[in-house]
């Protein structure tokens, strides 16, 4: 292949491990920082433009629009990861059959969940338990959202195959062209043209699909070695097929059992009013800064494992992810610092609002859940870890134990407590789940060993 388009590539299974992290990882974050910097900008514009309850009728069901939204980035990325053990293994054949099957399942679950959401997004809207005064704005929202999950998913599958190659950069190309056109377009629609809360949802959606189709583009004119044929997805057995869907939902159902958690905290915050929703909306934002090292570090590490996995390196995993630990703790110190010193300001700036009850509650938030930052990295690098070393069970049972928690919290304590509740249940979920996932790797450690011949 060319060497303009060699230079695209990052084979991992060679080279100085921290080097090859940050060298993939800083992208990611970059991307990750671009999508929470536009989410911020994108609620702010809400709030400026459209007032405080807007910014209520997009929060209420802002937690579901999370869980599509990461569930479509867990599932994509683990499909990605059986083309990451090709690739580490250099097996042209094997990557385009994954291509190929990555494609067709992403496709097939994208429309069963279209399909299921629309026919119980008033069911969804209920069990949120979504105020009368915002319902009619958070509906007509949520629905312009859920006819796009088709576009979500594309998006993300296209990013998710340049990953597995070692191509973090392009992904954030597209992100930013993705954040401008949103931008954009959430002034027009949201401003001249009126369109509210409904604007929001439809420029999202209309920049992610304008997006999707560049993407499509790209990939069929650079990359040749991802190009597929129908012959090639029968020359796969139903046992690897079996093997990929369970990757790919493994992961997608890691992120998504976590976003039902919040989904669940989200109901009883939205019982709490309007209010109450407006100030997580923002603290959530802006805590969402603070967390997104752990999204890039995590599918840097799970990449990295994947493709050393297939070269049968796999004592290099372990120093990969020595080195994510290290980074994301450079990264939670300036969150510490920032939140000190601009904290109220930036909450302020982001609902448009100076009522000291929205702002104390959102700093609040912020203030609880900074120390227990450091826990809740270690736990998602090692569940991402996990995953690409084939050990797809544990990090499940992690996310469980964060459902069953939140739960716990949303039912029983939120109703009780109020919104300091809501402030404790992330970080108690945090800590329980970091001791059960370092008990998960302690017990595979014999993975993490290179094989020796016999």
């Amino acid at each position: 292949m060319p060497r303009a388009h060699k230079s695209r590539l990052l084979d991992m299974t060679h080279g100085d491990p921290f080097r090859l992290v940050l060298q993939f990882s800083l992208p990611l974050f970059c991307s990750n920082l671009l999508q929470q910097v536009y989410n911020l900008t994108d609620t702010a514009l809400a709030g400026h433009l459209l007032g405080a309850g807007a910014l209520a009728e997009i929060g209420a069901t802002a937690a579901l629009y999370g869980l599509i939204m990461n569930f479509a980035f867990g599932m994509n990325n683990g499909l990605a990861l059986t083309i990451s053990r090709h690739f580490g293994a250099g097996d042209e054949h094997g990557m385009r059959r994954a291509v190929g099957w990555m494609v067709t399942l992403s496709v097939a679950v994208s429309l069963v969940l279209t399909f299921a959401s629309l026919l119980g997004r008033n069911a969804l809207l209920t069990a949120l338990q979504v105020p009368a005064e915002v319902w009619d704005g958070a509906s007509a929202y949520l629905t312009l959202i859920l006819l796009g999950i088709p576009l979500t998913m594309l998006y993300n599958m296209e990013a998710a195959l340049l990953r597995a190659v070692g191509n973090s950069v392009t992904p954030l190309l597209f992100l930013l062209f993705s954040s401008v056109l949103n931008i954009g377009l959430d002034v027009a629609f949201m401003g001249p043209l009126g369109m509210g809360v409904r604007g929001a949802a439809a420029a999202t959606v209309l920049a992610q699909g304008i997006s999707a189709v560049l993407g499509i583009v790209y990939l069929v004119r650079c990359y040749p070695e991802l190009h597929f044929s129908a012959g090639q997805l029968k020359t796969a057995t139903p046992h690897s097929v079996g093997n990929m869907l369970w990757a790919g939902l493994s992961m997608g159902l890691m992120s998504a059992i976590y976003n039902l958690g919040s989904v669940a905290l989200q109901s009883s915050i939205n019982a709490l009013g309007s209010v109450y929703i407006t100030a997580q909306t923002a603290a959530r934002r802006m805590a969402e800064l603070y967390f997104i090292p752990g999204g890039a570090l995590g599918i840097s590490v799970a990449t990295f494992s994947s493709q050393n996995l297939g070269a049968g390196k796999r004592s290099r995993i372990l120093q990969s992810v020595k080195a994510a630990f290290a980074i994301y703790l450079v990264w939670w110190l300036f969150a510490v610092v920032y939140t000190v010193f601009l904290g109220r300001t930036t909450i302020c700036a982001i609902t448009g609002s100076a009522d000291e009850v929205i702002v104390s509650n959102a700093m609040l938030y912020l203030k609880i859940s900074l120390p227990f930052i450091p826990p809740m990295g270690v736990l998602v690098i090692l569940r991402n870890m996990l995953q690409g070393i084939q050990h797809t069970v544990e990090p499940l049972l992690a996310s469980a134990l964060e459902l069953i928690g939140k739960v716990i919290f949303a039912v029983w304590l939120v109703p009780v407590y109020g919104y300091r509740a809501v402030c404790f249940c992330e970080p108690t979920t945090w800590v329980i789940c970091f001791f059960f996932i370092l008990i998960a790797v302690w017990h595979c450690r014999a993975d993490l060993a290179d094989r020796t011949a016999a």
